[in-house]
């Protein structure tokens, strides 16, 4: 395997709420009011969201699936494929 290649470690499901800065700073679009007072926090992983823990370059991350509810919370909205550091959600998820 190639250290460009993305290696899917397991799946996981978020249980506790996780903050994870990514969108804002960048100028991206910020998420509508709607998803705020749905799930929660801007700049926070809801609890439910599921994806992959992946490998790449020699390092842990957290890839969430696409088209799922309050995942405009943590992404940008024209790019919700984000690779997230593990240390931000380590104790908080259960694997699938």
């Amino acid at each position: 395997m190639s250290p460009l290649e993305t290696k899917n470690l397991y799946r996981i499901e978020i249980t506790e709420r996780c903050y994870c800065t990514l969108i804002g700073a960048t100028g991206n679009a910020m998420p509508s009011f709607e998803s705020v007072e749905k799930n929660g926090n801007y700049g926070s992983i809801p609890i439910g969201v599921k994806g992959w823990v992946v490998e790449k370059f020699g390092m842990k991350y957290f890839r969430p699936d696409e088209n799922q509810g309050g995942i405009d919370l943590f992404t940008p909205s024209n790019q919700p494929i984000v690779l997230i550091p593990y240390y931000k959600i380590s104790g908080h998820y259960k694997r699938i």
